[in-house]
């Protein structure tokens, strides 16, 4: 990626010298931003632009050249790419359309672009793209007349789409944040979101970075890249469900992601997912500062009223307002003319004209431990208060960067103020407190991920065994009842008592032995949902009800299977009452194998009660799963009641995950309901649906 972004010369090719040439653009913005290396141009029409010399044919550049911009008709670029292969040009930057985008015409052209790329070695950017854009040494490849032309900053841009990723450029100026790198990033044909991520996680220029996806291509390692930053990464990925699928697949060739697994991912990675460019422009706003530890707030306002809004705000987003140091009611209290300023929190200056009181007081809050963060709401000021008003903000600023505290600024009332802050002390500012607030909620986020933890010793599964219960299983369909109940004891998950039936007196000699009371269940390949089906008797309590319930069961086989689909009876003890629970697994397009957790049995689609996580996990990552959920934070036990065995649920979700992950053939797995008992240990499984795939 180095070589894409700090290259000494650039071939632009397909450039003519008619001025609605599109290549052109390309040349425009290297020219206007200042490119610091050589540039060639390239077009079969030659000619000249700029008295700038047009090669007729790559081979025909004076001296080699370490990029290829390509912007030629789709059916000509494989030509160039070959060109470039020959000439030993090793990174190509293709933003013709033409490609995977509009069919199968053009996934044919992908492909001979592919085999190119392998056989010579080359790196491609796009194709369907914008190219690329570093500041710092002036380089724009972008096509795209850039307006207004971007400052240089922190910021970096990873941006599938390169329209959405020039609309977020365009505001970043008008809010003070400025660009160090840009990338579109096209149909990835090669270069794709992890590898250009990492290397801007290690760039000195990027101090946050902004993804835009479309379509992830390995979700796996973009959560552990996410997890192991050190950078604020925000991903805005608008592909989540059937209304924006046929757009994506039409625009970058892009297939929808979970939006429940996404969130949990990047929960899980430590990667703040937005779901605007508006949400960026305001959590970027606090990059380059120090980041926000706690959530411990102090906010200076010199309107009442936003000081209540403020602190709804800092309510909202979990902040606290702590009661302010002696030392600093103090110093309020000394300053205040007729105890005007009350010390709370917010602290209101409303009625304080001398301006060196409020550096004063911020001095003082840069200095006091117990204080995270600072927010100061500035104005409204009057013509007369400028000159002073500004030195105070100048001043607030240097203190909280000498003291490495975070500070969010709001400019109220008195708008055209933004500019002293955007253009003399280069500080971005906020339009609203909330939006302040919220920015550092996101700084928090980042600020309190926490080192990696080395991975934990995975549970023993009992390899052998699990895949004799998966080998001859048909693709697509689900293991019999009593295969996965026995496949779910192999991966060290306890259920009660149990035994297989295919008859009356079977099954009543399996409940002598269990214990009575006990439950019968239909099982059928085809029987997903048995209760539906009446394939469930509860609370049989002697051998003559087990008799009739089976022949109660063979009436619902009979009704609900087909004529010549095999099925038994799975006797089981039954259970004592409990908190039910569901553990599940399944597989995601983008991230592999996924395990919730939530509440179980019949309330289960009801509630809407679950978490997920992206597999594998440990026991930690498990408990943190449990308590995300209204079910996980009553098995802790409230009001006095006694806790279930949230270690057992723990190492249950653990296997779960490891199994998901050591077995690709399962698809699916279902264990609802799992039954916790409060104040008692151990946990049950009663009932478990596994899908092979």
């Amino acid at each position: 990626m180095q070589k894409f972004f700090y290259p000494q010369s650039v071939a632009v090719v397909g450039v003519s010298a008619k001025p609605d040439n599109l290549a052109r653009g390309i040349l425009n913005n290297l020219l206007e931003f200042g490119y610091q290396g050589k540039i060639h141009l390239v077009g079969p029409r030659g000619g000249q632009v700029y008295n700038m010399p047009i090669h007729p044919r790559l081979e025909d550049l004076p001296e080699p050249v370490e990029v290829a911009a390509i912007l030629t008709p789709a059916r000509y670029v494989p030509e160039a790419v070959e060109a470039c292969g020959k000439l030993g040009i090793t990174r190509l930057v293709v933003e013709s359309g033409g490609f995977s985008e509009v069919g199968e015409s053009g996934r044919v052209l992908e492909d001979r672009v592919k085999t190119l790329l392998q056989q010579y070695n080359l790196r491609l950017i796009g194709p369907n793209g914008l190219g690329l854009i570093n500041l710092e040494i002036g380089l724009a490849l972008p096509f795209s007349h850039l307006r207004p032309k971007p400052r240089r900053g922190n910021v970096s841009i990873i941006a599938q789409s390169g329209g959405v990723g020039l609309h977020l450029l365009a505001w970043m100026g008008r809010e003070g944040l400025g660009l160090n790198k840009f990338l579109s990033l096209g149909n990835k044909l090669n270069v794709a979101e992890n590898e250009t991520l990492a290397y801007f996680l290690e760039d000195p220029g990027t101090e946050a970075i902004y993804l835009y996806l479309e379509g992830t291509t390995d979700g796996r390692e973009l959560l552990e890249m996410g997890r192991r930053a050190r950078k604020p990464v925000f991903l805005h990925h608008a592909n989540v469900g059937p209304e924006t699928a046929g757009i994506a697949l039409s625009h970058t060739a892009s297939l929808a992601t979970d939006e429940h697994v996404l969130e949990a991912a990047c929960r899980q990675g430590g990667i703040r997912r937005i779901t605007s460019q508006a949400e960026f422009l305001v959590g970027a706003k606090m990059a380059g500062q120090p980041p926000v530890k706690g959530s411990r707030l102090v906010v200076l306002s010199r309107s009442g009223g936003e000081a209540v809004i403020t602190a709804y705000a800092c309510r909202k987003w979990g902040f606290e307002l702590p009661t302010l140091s002696p030392r600093l009611r103090r110093l309020i209290e000394t300053r205040s003319r007729s105890g005007v300023i009350k010390p709370t929190n917010p602290i209101d200056l409303g009625d304080i004209f001398d301006f060196t009181v409020y550096s004063d007081v911020i001095a003082a809050i840069c200095q006091d431990p117990e204080v995270d963060g600072v927010l100061l709401n500035f104005g409204p000021i009057a013509e007369e208060e400028r000159t002073e008003a500004h030195k105070m903000a100048r001043r607030s600023v240097e203190l909280a960067r000498e003291a490495g505290k975070p500070l969010a600024i709001t400019v109220i009332c008195t708008l055209d103020e933004e500019e002293f802050f955007l253009e003399e002390l280069q500080v971005p500012i906020f339009h609203f407190p909330g939006e302040a607030v919220r920015a550092m909620a996101y700084s928090r986020f980042f600020a309190q991920k926490g080192e990696v933890r080395p991975a934990a010793a995975p549970p023993r599964l009992d390899i052998d065994k699990i895949s004799a219960f998966l080998e001859g299983t048909p693709s697509g369909e689900f293991l019999t009842l009593p295969k996965a109940m026995a496949l779910v004891e192999a991966a060290g998950i306890p259920l009660p008592g149990w035994e297989a039936a295919a008859t009356p007196e079977g099954a009543a000699a399996a409940a002598e032995a269990l214990g009575f009371p006990v439950v019968l269940k239909l099982s059928a390949p085809s029987l997903v949902h048995k209760t539906e089906a009446g394939g469930v008797l509860l609370n049989l309590k002697d051998a003559a009800q087990v008799r009739e319930g089976f022949a109660r069961l063979a009436g619902a086989a009979r009704e609900h299977l087909a004529p010549d689909e095999p099925w038994e009876v799975v006797v089981m003890a039954q259970a004592a009452p409990g908190r039910e629970v569901l553990l599940g697994a399944r597989r995601d397009r983008a991230f592999g194998p996924v395990v919730a957790f939530g509440t179980g049995g019949i309330e289960t689609e009801v509630m809407e009660d679950a978490a997920l996580r992206v597999a594998p996990i440990d026991e930690a990552e498990a408990r943190a799963q449990i308590a995300e959920t209204r079910m996980g934070r009553v098995l802790a036990g409230f009001r006095g009641q006694p806790s279930a065995d949230l270690a057992a649920l723990s190492r249950a979700l653990t296997a779960l995950s490891h199994l998901m992950l050591q077995f690709p053939r399962i698809e699916e797995v279902d264990l609802n309901p799992v039954r916790a008992f409060p104040g008692q240990e151990g946990i049950l499984a009663l009932d478990a649906r596994i899908k092979v795939g």
